[in-house]
């Protein structure tokens, strides 16, 4: 018996690691199809190879893969740029959400594998961390497509496990204060959309990398502002081997949008939500 148990854990070990990774897509929610890498790389009309500046390492890479848009329309047809965003998944946590003109104006490719490798090379992040962003990984052709460098909400999600067509108002019903109280909380509310909420949440709305911001207690009442806002620039500055990255590079009037993201924070504190309905979610 256990001989056979061992071999039967054998092979289930073998066929697994056999086995291509799959790529889930969903609509508000609900599953339209599921495609793995095999697959993907077998739309051979789509195939595009494509060299970027890679903002984790600030060097030149060279992937492969397909044109999100031709994989979007492959998917869902052309009823997809009707939603409002398309958002990422990832294993690590990290949830994304792309504004679907941005998407459509940028030039996004899913990359299956860097030219020259099997899979792909590991990333240096700046706080020395290694990781290997496959299976799938999102990377914009940023040298030639002016939009894919400036456009403040093309992110780079790695390692991700689904893409999903939504809305604003369904993913963050809960993120948006009741009275915003000046100008600079309303543009740290849009900035915290595009660069923080991947990673933290509001109330329970965002992604899980990172800490929750406001619910027990809000970010600002347990940091001094000018510290917090050092760390959020410059997280290795203040915390030795954070795994917290720095401010994006490329984002203009860097400092300043940082000060922004803060006071939306405090003006968040006085919109807590019940510990009971962040419990259902």
């Amino acid at each position: 018996m256990q001989f056979i148990l061992i071999l039967f854990l054998s092979f289930a070990t073998s066929v697994y690691a056999g086995e291509s990774p799959t790529l889930t897509f969903r609509k508000n929610g609900e599953v339209v199809r599921m495609l793995s890498r095999d697959a993907i790389n077998q739309l051979k009309e789509e195939i595009r190879i494509v060299t970027v500046d890679n903002p984790t390492d600030s060097k030149l890479h060279t992937y492969e893969g397909v044109l999100l848009v031709a994989l979007l329309d492959q998917v869902f047809g052309k009823d997809w740029k009707v939603f409002d965003i398309v958002k990422f998944k990832t294993s690590d946590g990290y949830q994304p959400v792309i504004p679907t003109e941005s998407v459509m104006k940028g030039c996004g490719l899913i990359s299956t594998a860097e030219k020259g490798f099997q899979g792909f090379q590991k990333l240096q992040r700046i706080n020395g961390e290694f990781v290997d962003p496959g299976p799938f990984f999102l990377v914009w052709e940023n040298i030639n497509n002016i939009r894919s460098k400036e456009d403040p909400w093309l992110c780079w999600p790695w390692q991700i496990t689904e893409i999903e067509l939504t809305s604003i108002a369904r993913e963050y019903p809960r993120s948006a204060p009741r009275d915003f109280k000046s100008n600079a909380a309303r543009e740290g509310f849009l900035a915290f959309r595009q660069h923080c909420i991947k990673c933290h949440s509001i109330n329970g709305e965002g992604g899980n990398v990172g800490p929750e911001l406001n619910y027990p207690t809000n970010v600002t009442e347990y940091w001094k502002e000018d510290w917090l806002a050092r760390f959020i620039a410059d997280p290795q500055s203040v915390r030795a081997n954070s795994r917290m990255v720095p401010f994006y590079r490329d984002v203009k009037d860097r400092q300043e949008t940082v000060v922004s993201i803060i006071e939306y924070l405090r003006v968040m504190k006085d919109n807590k939500i019940q510990g009971s309905v962040l419990n259902k979610n």
